[in-house]
């Protein structure tokens, strides 16, 4: 016969750790009295089908043992009154030193489902003030309209608004007519306004009768002229930007004369020059053109500077 070793037996610590069950633990007042239903129902769900998170959580709320001071007990305060005193009464049995929270898996249940349904209203409650939101930002923000005083029936406060109707249709025909007459001064304002769009190379003779011209205009009228080398490349490329300026600002003159032909004492070193009329005067002739423009002849430069020669 072979031999066959016995099994040590087990102490109570590895019985309690091994083979310990939670649901036997717990009070029948606890389990409603049906402690061994509970434990079957439990046993024929985990077999059944795998449980849910909700369902493992719960299930981990009520499997907690007694022995374990982190479960859903809550310990009671220890005075001087209490210290070294056994808090179980006499006659108890094994009643516990931790008063549980809860009255049992109801209890439970009941706290998941009522912090289900507060978490669902507040986010129910989110959204209607998001949409609130969106609302206003899209139809924007709209004052109440003030409440007009309600009019008396007397005849008195019916001539009175009469009165006061004919007075407004007064005021709006009197704001018309000058409205209209302003519109007027404008439209011939522009068409006496003469533009040009371009550059124009001219002679010293033309130059002549278009300062004559100018003088003698009795509107606003501006004008640039440009006096010019054509061996000089940046009188070149200013010559450029200009012709691109005149298209833009149409109703300033812009031409461009040979500078020695205007004064054969003009160095081309100084050159270019720019000779700026405004408002029926000449105002000033500007030699240090590079010098302002800091040698860099770009579309932009040349831009801001006639804008701030001509006051524009």
């Amino acid at each position: 016969m072979p031999y066959r070793a016995s099994a040590a037996p087990q102490s109570n610590t590895e019985t309690f750790f091994l083979q310990h069950n939670a649901l036997q633990d717990r009070e029948s007042d606890e389990l409603g009295g049906r402690s061994d239903g509970l434990r079957l129902r439990l046993a024929v769900r985990s077999s059944a089908a795998p449980a849910s998170d909700d369902e493992r959580a719960a299930a981990d709320q009520r499997a907690r043992s007694k022995a374990d001071p982190i479960g859903p007990w809550r310990q009671r305060p220890v005075g001087a009154e209490t210290w070294g005193k056994s808090a179980r009464p006499s006659g108890a049995g094994t009643r516990r030193d931790f008063a549980s929270t809860h009255t049992g898996p109801k209890g439970v249940i009941a706290d998941f489902e009522a912090e289900t349904r507060s978490l669902r209203e507040e986010r129910q409650r989110q959204e209607e003030e998001r949409t609130a939101v969106l609302h206003r930002i899209a139809t924007g923000a709209v004052p109440p309209l003030p409440r007009r005083p309600a009019l008396e029936s007397s005849p008195r406060s019916q001539g009175d608004s009469d009165d006061s109707d004919l007075e407004d249709d007064a005021v709006l025909a009197q704001y018309a007519a000058r409205r209209v007459q302003e519109m007027h001064e404008d439209a011939a304002a522009r068409r006496r306004r003469t533009t040009y769009g371009g550059l124009e190379y001219i002679s010293p003779e033309r130059f002549v009768t278009l300062t004559a011209d100018t003088m003698s205009f009795t509107g606003w009228k501006s004008m640039l002229v440009h006096l010019y080398h054509s061996d000089s490349y940046a009188c070149s490329l200013l010559n450029t930007h200009l012709e691109l300026l005149a298209q833009k600002l149409v109703h300033v003159k812009f031409a461009a004369l040979v500078a020695e032909e205007a004064d054969a004492s003009i160095d081309m070193a100084d050159l270019p020059v720019l000779l700026v009329f405004r408002n029926q005067k000449q105002q000033e002739a500007v030699v240090d053109v590079t010098r302002r423009l800091e040698g860099a002849f770009t579309f932009e430069r040349v831009e801001a500077l006639v804008n701030e020669l001509l006051g524009l």
